[in-house]
């Protein structure tokens, strides 16, 4: 992800739940705080039109733009972000269409689609265009990274197709599909050790018990886990014999 806002580039990544997207997401969105906008749309197959509101949205709330009107007509949706990315980079809208700017002189500047599968096939297409470094439909090109559950990058429509068309593939800096045979054992004593277990038989014991059952490398499972032996321990240090106590539960 940093790699695709500091090159301005596209970047597809894919994984099933829990396996930590959306914690990337927020680290990402507190590393580069003024640079990087989170876009989320709930709704399913979502077009070209209701991607761009939410978009107006997001890059409005960074600009800290009081306005809440939103444009139906694709022209007027463009104009306004355009108009909004241009104040929040301190450009002037007409200089900057005219190209009086330097790419190079502009911050850079980020999407990030989380919940990328509900985007349509057309909306994607789209966006690009807010990509090319030729004829940007923005200032100067955005970084765009979409983030969708395990089947998004190889998601097809009725007619066959990807949702990720060739021509965004092919602008891609990334396209990457995860699964949680990614999860290493190293990757879940970091979270362990993060979440203030720093006792090796605890660890050990914690481990072991995710190798044994496979499903449960997603962080969301080792975070149900984490919090349930803060209980059985009782604000006591955990210890490799509370987390016995917890296993035996059958957590």
């Amino acid at each position: 992800m940093h790699a695709a806002h500091d090159r301005r580039r596209i970047a597809v990544f894919s994984g099933p739940p829990g396996i930590g997207k959306t914690t990337a997401i927020d680290a990402l969105c507190r590393e580069i705080p003024d640079g990087a906008v989170v876009v989320k749309v709930a709704r399913r197959n979502a077009r070209e039109v209701l991607v761009l509101q939410h978009v107006l949205d997001a890059v409005r709330r960074l600009a800290g733009s009081p306005s809440v009107h939103f444009p139906s007509s694709l022209w007027e949706l463009r104009n306004d972000i355009f108009s909004t990315i241009c104040g929040w980079a301190g450009a002037e809208p007409a200089a900057a269409r005219r190209a009086e700017y330097q790419v190079a002189d502009f911050p850079k500047l980020t999407l990030v689609f989380d919940e990328a599968q509900n985007l349509s096939r057309e909306a994607i297409e789209s966006l690009r265009y807010w990509n090319d470094a030729d004829r940007c439909y923005a200032p100067f090109p955005l970084g765009l990274v979409f983030v969708g559950n395990n089947e998004f990058s190889l998601q097809t429509d009725l007619d066959g197709r990807s949702v990720i068309s060739a021509a965004v593939a092919d602008r891609a800096l990334y396209v990457q599909t995860f699964d949680y045979g990614d999860v290493t054992d190293d990757d879940i004593r970091l979270y362990l050790e993060a979440s203030g277990i720093v006792d090796e038989g605890a660890l050990g014991a914690l481990i072991g018990h995710v190798n044994e059952r496979r499903s449960s490398r997603s962080f969301r499972r080792i975070q149900d886990l984490v919090e349930e032996l803060t209980e059985t321990a009782a604000g006591k240090p955990a210890t490799v014999e509370a987390v016995r106590e917890l296993l035996a539960l059958g957590c």
